[in-house]
């Protein structure tokens, strides 16, 4: 069974650089919930590189293979107000969850430490 846990905003530095450390290399793709009930899923995925955070503003790195070049990506999340992490079966953290101050809500969707799947 898998649990969904809220980071209290005065650890959300602490917590976004610990979990990077024991993350990074892993699967991880966006999806993009709207608060009128839109859905937009990223297509490209990458490895997770680093999370950080400054102010409300979150900043995703990731890496991804192009026909045998390491490229990265780089998306900032802006105006956060809520971060949740859920965790996976195994207690492994499987997503993150951004809030923003319209209702909508970003995921960052990790592979599965138990099966594989992202």
């Amino acid at each position: 069974m898998t649990m969904i846990k809220m980071v209290e905003p005065k650890e959300w530095e602490t917590f976004l650089y610990a979990f990077t450390a024991r993350n990074q290399g892993r699967r991880a793709r966006f999806e993009i919930f709207g608060p009128k009930g839109g859905f937009k899923e990223e297509e490209q995925e990458g490895d997770f590189a680093s999370i950080s955070i400054d102010g409300n503003k979150v900043t995703v790195k990731r890496r991804y293979d192009d026909h045998g070049q390491q490229k990265a990506m780089v998306d900032e999340l802006n105006n956060v107000r809520g971060i949740s992490v859920q965790y996976d079966t195994d207690n492994s953290e499987a997503m993150l969850e951004f809030a923003d101050e319209k209702g909508g809500k970003t995921t960052l969707h990790f592979e599965s430490m138990v099966d594989g799947v992202s």
